[in-house]
């Protein structure tokens, strides 16, 4: 008696190939304002003064105090960042009240943070990019997080340096090296752009002079308040830059590229609090829409997961 006849194994079906970007609907791509990036920067002003002020009440608390405060501070670097991606080139009133409220805390301006954030967005895991993690992959973690943890602190130095750049033109070239990890180029001393960045340093200047002068007032209050903050805000800012970018080399500019290069992280309530706030976190989602808002990239990231499964990289722990 014969065998009955099986019929051939089917092919396993393979995902549909990437799209070198994907059609998005409309109403899932809304866009930061000046007036919205103002509303977070008050709430984290706010979560900072109750701070202060149960540490001017209970000094007992102070140590309880600065990680919240420390969050906060690196919640304050993440609203800049979300409007260095706003299509503006000039910066009005709002802008600039921003800047004050959320980029001199973190030793930042709005013109620096453009100037290099812009260029790793553009060519994200090449060669050319200012952020390029590759250099560090092989590194043991503490190590590269010992690299980068004085960040913040080194910014501070970047001000009265910038000034000195603003009217000796030949410190413009170590000047964009140095602080705003320019490309080696010509021009660098003759760019208008460098120049901007150097200007804009006044400001921080100032507000790091009125620092100083607070501490020589009340030397342990801005210890406690915003010097140690600070320091653990830059740590917690260099653990997002290593967990957000792979070690991963991209070969361009598509969708394929860019799930290759950046990794979401810190989805959960310590990420909220301290290691991604305000939803940066979002990471992948953010790099293929980087003028999506951040209070909007929950529901983008939701839809490329739904789209993309099989592509879409899983979030890192925490």
């Amino acid at each position: 008696m014969s065998e009955p006849l099986q019929a051939p194994p089917q092919p396993l079906a393979l995902p549909a190939p990437l799209p070198r970007r994907a059609a998005v609907p409309r109403a899932l791509l809304v866009r930061a304002t000046v007036p919205g990036l103002l509303r977070l920067a008050a709430i984290e002003w706010a979560w900072m003064g109750a701070c202060w002020l149960a540490m001017a009440l209970w000094p007992w608390v102070a140590p309880l105090a600065v990680p919240v405060i420390a969050g906060r501070l690196h919640a304050l670097g993440v609203i800049l960042h979300d409007a260095v991606h706003l299509s503006v080139r000039r910066k009005g009133w709002g802008l600039r009240l921003l800047e004050v409220l959320a980029g001199y805390p973190v030793a930042s301006t709005w013109e620096s943070m453009r100037y290099h954030h812009l260029r790793h967005h553009r060519d994200a895991g090449l060669p050319s990019d200012p952020y390029r993690r590759r250099p560090l992959h092989g590194w043991r973690l503490w190590r590269a997080w010992l690299l980068l943890v004085g960040v913040i602190p080194f910014w501070v130095l970047r001000g009265p340096v910038g000034l000195l750049a603003w009217v000796v033109p030949p410190l413009r070239v170590p000047y964009a090296r140095l602080f705003l990890q320019a490309a080696p180029a010509e021009g660098l001393a003759d760019s208008e752009e460098v120049r901007d960045c150097a200007r804009a340093e006044s400001g921080q200047v100032l507000f790091h002079l009125g620092v100083l002068a607070l501490a020589w007032r009340w030397p342990e209050a801005v210890a406690w308040g915003y010097g140690l903050p600070l320091l653990v805000a830059s740590g917690l800012n260099a653990h997002r830059l290593l967990a957000e970018h792979t070690g991963a080399e991209a070969r361009g500019r598509t969708l394929e590229d860019v799930l290759a290069v950046t990794a979401d992280h810190g989805l959960g309530w310590p990420g909220r609090l301290w290691l991604a706030p305000r939803n940066v976190g979002y990471h992948v989602v953010h790099h293929l829409h980087p003028q999506v808002s951040l209070e909007h990239l929950p529901r983008l990231r939701a839809w490329y997961v739904a789209r993309f499964p099989t592509y879409y990289p899983p979030p890192r722990r925490p």
